[in-house]
């Protein structure tokens, strides 16, 4: 079976098929026809059970501990059942709170004084807050491995400059380097993820200055051991916060304004907020390392 039929037998893209083989989860032979990837039964019943565990958030390191056989499948299980009872338990405490707030006849200082000793308990606090700077540490770190830049020391004119200046690099940081395919747009894997890098420049003062741009192949494998909503609260925190903040201000404006002039109002509002997202763009394109 093909890459292309097995991305339909298992709804799992070819992208992350290769993931999956890199990370030595699954060994699919070759045809030696063509040098192409040719997957097994056993290769499909493999993927259709990552994919499962997958949906249900398992981490990606215990999955691939159950196929070595470090550890059983009922282990892997109740160790993801005991993840996902605790955050029932943070839903819980959470939809608690909230349903005091619905049920509150005024929401006033006492009311929110006593709300808040209830929250402050050791309880509450290790059911709701204490894990959210871990699961936070978690997203920037994956965010980080998804693509990351650094200003090299040396100019890169040909595919051995470049080769050495992603040694340097690794070797600063003290990671695993092995170049996968050198040229001026190289591939590598670092500590045995895939990345594709490049060169790009941004301006310092009149001078343009080198940067390197490193991309992960596959970022969808990368995602954290997170929950999806928290993963994305703590996007909109990284990068989108200012847009929302912006989008909040300017939406009574357009409310208060005359009738015939809403759509104006609004439209100008759009254009200010593009405006604003392209120069955030270039500071993260051009600026942000």
């Amino acid at each position: 079976m093909n890459a292309k039929q097995a991305e339909q037998c298992t709804g799992i893209s070819r992208r992350n098929l290769r993931f999956y083989e890199q990370q030595g989860l699954i060994h699919p032979a070759r045809n030696p026809a063509n040098d192409y990837r040719d997957y097994s039964q056993q290769d499909i019943d493999t993927l259709k059970f990552i994919r499962a565990l997958r949906m249900l958030d398992t981490p990606l390191e215990d999955i691939a501990a159950c196929l070595q056989g470090k550890t059983s499948v009922a282990d892997l299980a109740a160790a993801q059942e005991a993840r996902l009872q605790q955050r029932r338990k943070e839903l819980d405490l959470s939809i608690a709170f909230c349903r005091k707030l619905q049920g509150a006849a005024t929401v006033d200082a006492a009311f929110v004084d006593g709300l808040l000793q209830q929250m402050d308990t050791p309880e509450a606090r290790s059911s709701l807050f204490l894990d959210w700077k871990a699961d936070y540490q978690k997203v920037a770190a994956a965010e980080h491995k998804k693509s990351f830049s650094f200003t090299p020391d040396d100019t890169i004119t040909t595919a051995s400059d470049f080769t050495n200046v992603l040694f340097a690099y690794a070797n600063e940081h003290d990671l695993n380097l092995v170049i996968t395919k050198e040229g001026l747009e190289p591939e590598f894997e670092l500590d045995g993820i895939p990345y594709l890098a490049m060169r790009t420049y941004r301006r310092m003062g009149p001078v343009p200055v080198m940067v390197v741009r490193c991309a992960a192949k596959y970022p969808d494998a990368l995602e954290p051991d997170v929950p999806r909503l928290r993963r994305w609260i703590f996007r909109l925190l990284r990068g989108g916060l200012v847009f929302l903040i912006f989008a909040v201000l300017w939406l009574p404006r357009v409310f208060q304004a005359e009738p015939g002039q809403r759509w104006e109002v609004l439209l100008a509002g759009v254009l200010l907020l593009a405006a604003i997202g392209s120069m955030y763009w270039v500071y993260l394109r051009n600026y942000r390392d």
